[in-house]
Order: C-alpha cells, then sequence, then structure tokens
C-alpha cells in the first residue's frame, strides 16, 4: 500500500511539474512598448484609452495616455494584436500590431506617434471636400456653358459658408457671363476682399464694370490685375479700349504694345495699335501693324476688306 502510495504522489509531482512548465510558457512577458498619442498638429493628447487585444487569446489590455500623450505597454506577451485609439470628442483608429516571435529577453520597441483627428477637424475635411467637388463642377459647367448648371451646383456651398471664395469667384463669373453684371460685381468685390492677391478676380470684376459703364472702376481693376498677374495680355487691352473709347490714345498705346508683348500675334491688339498710331499721324507704323493684323482676319471677309481699304487710305496720305 506504501508503496503504491508513493508512486501515486510521484505521479502528482509529475504532473503538478508539468503544468507549472505549462503556465509559464504561457506567460512570457516579451515586449516594453513606448508611444505617443498627439493631433493634427502635433499636440500631445492625454486620456486618450489604447486597448489591445491578442487576436489568438482574446485577451486585452488598455491603458490611458498620460498627460504628454504618452504611453506604455511593459511586458507584453508576444503576438498579433488588435489595436484601438479612442477620445470623446476625436475620430476613433485602428490598427494591427504584430510581435510573433519570443524573446529571451524584453525587447523595447518605439511605436511611431499615432494621430487623432478630432471629430470637428474630421468634418471640416468632409466639407472641404464636398466644396472641392461642387467647385470643380461648376468650373466645368461654365466651360461647357452651362451657366445657370454652375449656379445650381453652387448654390448648396454657398447656403453653408457664403464666404467661400472659390465659389464665390465662380458664382461671379457665371453672373457675368449670363450679362448679369449687377448680380456679379457683388460676388466680384467679395472675393477681392475676401482673396486680395487673386488677379482673376480682380479682372473679371473690370469686365463687369465695363459692362456696367463705369470706365474708370474698370480701369482700377485692370491695373490691380495687372500688377498682381503681369502675364495675362487681357487685362492691358482690355485697359487699353477703354482709354482709347475715351480720347485718351497716348494712355492707350503703351498698354496695346504691352500687350503684343505678351501675344505678339493678336490681330486685335495689332489692329488697335495701327488706330492709336494714326491717331498720332504716324501711318507707316499704322500700315505695318495693320498689315500683320490681316492674318489674323483670314476667316473675316469683312474684317480684311476694311483693314485693306484702311491701308490704302494711310498710304494715299503718305503720297500727299
Amino acid at each position: 500500500m506504501k508503496h503504491r502510495a508513493f508512486l501515486f504522489s510521484g505521479v502528482l509531482f509529475i504532473l503538478a511539474g508539468l503544468v507549472l512548465v505549462s503556465l509559464g510558457l504561457g506567460q512570457y512577458r516579451d515586449y516594453y512598448l513606448l508611444g505617443k498619442v498627439v493631433d493634427p498638429k502635433n499636440h500631445p493628447l492625454e486620456g486618450v484609452e489604447i486597448t489591445l487585444r491578442d487576436v489568438a487569446t482574446d485577451r486585452s489590455y488598455s491603458i490611458k495616455t498620460n498627460k504628454n500623450g504618452l504611453f506604455k505597454f511593459a511586458g507584453l506577451p508576444h503576438g498579433a494584436y488588435k489595436v484601438s485609439f479612442k477620445k470623446q470628442g476625436y475620430a476613433a483608429k485602428e490598427d494591427e500590431w504584430k510581435f510573433l516571435s519570443p524573446q529571451p529577453s524584453m525587447e523595447k520597441v518605439e511605436i511611431p506617434p499615432v494621430v487623432l483627428a478630432s471629430e470637428e477637424l474630421i468634418q471640416e475635411a468632409k466639407r472641404l471636400k464636398e466644396t472641392e467637388a461642387a467647385v470643380r463642377g461648376a468650373a466645368e459647367k461654365i466651360r461647357l456653358g452651362d451657366f445657370d448648371g454652375a449656379l445650381a451646383g453652387l448654390k448648396g456651398v454657398l447656403d453653408k459658408n457664403p464666404e467661400e471664395p472659390n465659389a464665390l469667384y465662380l458664382s461671379g463669373l457665371a453672373h457675368l457671363k449670363k450679362g448679369l453684371a449687377t448680380e456679379a460685381e457683388g460676388e466680384l468685390v467679395r472675393v477681392t476682399e475676401l482673396a486680395p492677391k487673386f488677379a482673376p478676380a480682380y479682372y473679371q470684376l473690370g469686365v463687369c464694370h465695363q459692362q456696367l459703364k463705369a470706365p474708370e472702376k474698370a480701369l482700377g481693376d485692370y491695373a490691380r490685375a495687372m500688377e498682381l498677374d503681369p502675364t495675362n495680355p487681357d487685362s492691358p487691352f482690355n485697359a487699353g479700349l477703354i482709354l482709347f473709347g475715351l480720347s485718351r490714345v497716348g494712355e492707350a498705346l503703351p498698354l496695346f504694345e504691352k500687350t503684343l508683348l505678351l501675344r505678339p500675334d493678336d490681330p486685335a491688339a495689332l489692329e488697335m495699335t495701327g488706330r492709336c498710331y494714326i491717331h498720332q499721324a504716324n501711318f507707316p507704323k499704322a500700315i505695318e501693324c495693320l498689315e500683320k493684323a490681316k492674318a489674323g482676319y483670314l476667316q473675316d471677309a469683312d474684317k480684311l476688306k476694311f483693314l485693306e481699304a484702311l491701308i490704302n487710305e494711310l498710304r494715299e496720305k503718305i503720297k500727299k
């Protein structure tokens, strides 16, 4: 009996050893994780709840970031983990971390900074994306001549944000294309206030003031447009037309010449430059410009006829 009891005790001892070994194998503490959670401006976020769930065992580990946005997991067993980051007022974020290899000693791992965006920022980004899509759609409709469609698409944007400069600009442009200069004026003026260095707004405002028979305002608009964007030939050309119409030919000529520096073969600019020279009685220079202008009107029989008659008249004057 004693012998049998001894054997039984020995078996219990061996089994107990096996259990201890098994428990030891399941209690590896392989990794020491360090990391930080910040907002999009790199400011630390305190109180972010971080949860790691072991995919294989479903065991979870949780911690919160400190006032410096820092967190650490000391003695984390090896495994594959689903990770979540949560903080009230911020969009939750999920990730996967894999630390699959057992380590002979605890290994330090520095996690790259985790960025959490506020729900307000997420909504703002969504709004901006929707606005961008609406603006792009409206611009394409204007290009295709669908001005009413462009205005309909922009209405939703401007109802939410009446101060959105891109939408205001395109709305002003669509109204201008429809011949509604009064409606366009207020929108374009507001764009110049919101984006004072946006040259196209001043150019279109100049066109608007031309339609409204306000030449001095238009000249001021074109001057500002030329200052901001000296590469646009249309601003000096339009300003030159206004001055020519006001019989201020001496002021108009340099603007037409500036247009030709930017666009040398522009037939309208060549014609207007020639007409300025006529007013100055510089007939040879006028003929030179008008001859060059003819090349741009090969498909316009009436214009060609007019230029030929004008050139012949100038040649007769030179003979006298």
